[in-house]
């Protein structure tokens, strides 16, 4: 569904690309770290796809459970989404890790003595160099790499009160850095720099020799005073993590007013998803809240995979919007569900052939551990608790456990072979309209035997961060 972010600013007085490689218009390596660093059938509007295929089994490269972290076998990596005041007033945050063999929370730092308070410490990360929720972070051939970039504003609109009628002011835009580290946070260093006119989409895709992004440029269209973000020459890219060479795979464009997204990945495969409206919406069709509620429920929203060793995009499935559906994909394999229906249904990507794997009044898809759906109902305020759905045999098992302060669901964080790291607890205060304020989000790892029993066996992490 669009964005609608409107930031209102407090008043103020007065005035407030076609080839790809190293070097060129869209990035540049930094060549002394960079060799360290470790349906129907469419072709892209702009000509054929270049061939990527056959470089291992793609993966996404940071978690889909948090917006700033990422997890190996042994622990797990995240940034700290509450920000410190340092010494000389810089704002940074911590880049923490949980390690599952000691079950211990650390600040990412060797260095003895250091009260990690300042940017001299390797755990923290300046604000401002490294936006909070935004930077990725990903485990490579045994380095750690930290991906900064700026909120995407695409689809969004801004508006700024101001001492005259000038409009909006244009954002100063800073670009997405890659940076390269040691597993234990050591010897981090800027390996490569993209164009600072591109911006970075969330959804970032590796194989064996480096990762996949989509680069846009984003722009202001100015109305009285309102900004319109909008977006243009979407691509997807190959950034060789050996090289630093970056290459265009495709334009993100197939001949149609789809805007298609990355939504998951499988062998040689990208999945792309987008809303099908059957033709382009007008900008008061999207803004006019009423109006566009009364389309999107009419639209389609639209499933296609894009093999990268062929080349080509070829449609898989098309749900309606006007029903509540969740789903999840492993492997060439989408499993879906509607609110009126109690089946689950696994749907063959290649082959389009669907069958039904089980029946499930709580059959709302949250997340997937493995080949593990983990399942809620559709209403919350009835039950918290997850249903978990065997894709292999169709069998379905039941936890009671919840969230120990408040009965909120389990909140996953992580998962290796054997366990799942979650947050099974909070120190929160409750506030008067029932809301609450969480100062620590308390993890432990569950075996996902005792997990899918619903024994309540956790082995806590000694916390020393938000959690968060």
């Amino acid at each position: 569904m669009r964005k609608l972010f409107i930031f209102i600013m407090t008043m103020v007085i007065g005035c407030s690309l076609c080839s790809c490689g190293s070097g060129g218009t869209n990035g540049t390596a930094d060549t002394d770290s960079a060799a360290k660093g470790g349906g129907t059938e469419a072709a892209s509007q702009a000509g054929t796809v270049q061939k990527m295929g056959g470089k291992g089994e793609l993966t996404f490269c940071c978690s889909p459970y948090s917006d700033s972290a990422c997890y190996t076998e042994d622990g797990y990596y995240y940034l700290c989404n509450d920000e410190t005041k340092l010494k000389g007033g810089d704002w940074g945050g911590h880049l923490m890790y949980m390690d599952y063999a000691t079950r211990q929370e650390i600040y990412l730092c060797s260095t003895a003595g250091c009260k990690h308070d300042s940017l001299d410490c390797p755990a923290m990360l300046s604000s401002e160099d490294f936006p909070i929720s935004t930077t990725k972070l990903f485990t490579f051939k045994g380095h750690l790499y930290i991906l900064s970039r700026e909120y995407d504003q695409d689809g969004s609109i801004t508006m700024e009160i101001t001492g005259d009628n000038s409009g909006p002011a244009m954002a100063e835009s800073k670009p997405a850095v890659l940076y390269c580290a040691g597993l234990d946070g050591t010897n981090r260093r800027k390996v490569f720099s993209f164009d600072a006119e591109l911006t970075l989409e969330d959804r970032i895709i590796q194989d064996e020799n480096g990762i996949y992004v989509v680069t846009k440029k984003n722009k202001q269209e100015k109305k009285g005073d309102k900004a319109y973000h909008v977006s243009s020459e979407r691509k997807l890219m190959f950034l060789d993590l050996a090289s630093m060479e970056l290459t265009e795979v495709c334009p993100m464009t197939f001949g149609d007013d789809i805007k298609w997204e990355i939504d998951g990945c499988y062998g040689d495969s990208l999945i792309l998803s987008g809303i099908d409206y059957g033709r382009k919406l007008t900008r008061e069709e999207e803004e006019d809240d009423d109006i566009y509620r009364d389309i999107y429920l009419k639209s389609t929203k639209v499933f296609s995979v894009l093999d990268l060793k062929s080349g080509k995009k070829k449609e898989f499935y098309r749900q309606r919007n006007k029903e509540d559906y969740s789903y999840q994909f492993i492997g060439g394999i989408m499993y879906i569900s509607t609110s009126d229906s109690k089946d689950i249904m696994a749907l063959d990507m290649k082959t389009g052939k669907k069958k039904r794997i089980c029946s499930l009044a709580n059959n709302q898809i949250m997340y997937h551990v493995g080949e593990t759906l983990w399942c809620l109902g559709w209403d919350l305020t009835k039950d918290n608790t997850y249903y978990f759905v065997n894709t292999k045999t169709g069998k379905v098992s039941h936890s009671p456990l919840v969230n120990k302060n408040n009965g909120w669901s389990l909140e996953i964080r992580a998962y290796n072979d054997s366990d799942v790291l979650v947050v099974y607890d909070y120190d929160a205060t409750k506030n008067a309209d029932d809301s609450y304020e969480i100062h620590r989000y308390k993890c432990a790892l569950i075996s996902k035997k005792d997990l899918y029993a619903g024994r309540e066996k956790y082995r806590e992490i000694k916390m020393i961060g938000s959690g968060e």
